[in-house]
C-alpha cells in the first residue's frame, strides 16, 4: 500500500514515572489515602503509606 512504511526501532532504555494522584488537591489526596488504608489488600496499604510519605505535611 502506498504511504505505509514499516520500520524497526531499537529500545535502549525505559523510563518510568510514578503517577500516584500527585495532581489532586489535598482533600482528594487524603480521601484516596484513607480509602487505600481501609483495604484488606496489603499492597493497597503499602501504596497508602508511600503516598503519605510524599506529602508528609498533609498528614500531621
Amino acid at each position: 500500500m502506498k504511504g505505509i512504511v514499516g520500520f524497526e526501532i531499537e529500545i535502549t532504555s525505559i523510563q518510568a514515572a510514578a503517577k500516584m494522584s500527585q495532581n489532586r488537591n489535598d482533600t482528594d489526596y487524603k480521601t484516596i489515602v484513607g480509602e487505600l488504608e481501609k483495604s484488606n489488600e496489603q499492597e493497597d496499604v503499602q501504596v497508602a503509606q508511600w503516598m503519605r510519605e510524599q506529602r508528609k505535611g498533609l498528614f500531621k
